[in-house]
């Protein structure tokens, strides 16, 4: 159905209240809560390693992440202009970061 991933930004102490975030949810169980449980608990995880905020990164042709992220309290702090290729289109990479503490650094 899908996979979740937590992990410090980078391996060094300076960044261990930064956590970066993969999760992938197979396109046929998408829109039946399972992404939102999944982010709901590795919210939990990063709060218990006492991370303050978490970066995740999207294809700008991602609308529904995008969305999905936006709903869940992430705002855009960063893109990677044309960074990619899909089907011979070229694609940003958003980068996306939540507060864990609900208040805007």
């Amino acid at each position: 159905m899908g996979i979740g991933a937590l992990r410090p930004y980078f391996p060094f102490p300076n960044f261990r209240h930064t956590g970066i975030l993969s999760y992938f949810i197979l396109p046929e169980h998408t829109r039946k809560g399972l992404g939102s449980r999944l982010l709901d608990r590795l919210c939990q995880d990063a709060r218990e390693k006492k991370m303050m905020s978490l970066l995740a990164n999207v294809s700008s042709k991602n609308e529904a992440s995008l969305n999905f992220h936006k709903k869940h309290g992430f705002s855009e702090c960063g893109r990677f202009k044309a960074a990619g290729t899909k089907f011979g289109e070229y694609f940003d990479v958003v980068w996306v970061q939540k507060f864990l503490d609900e208040k805007e650094k």
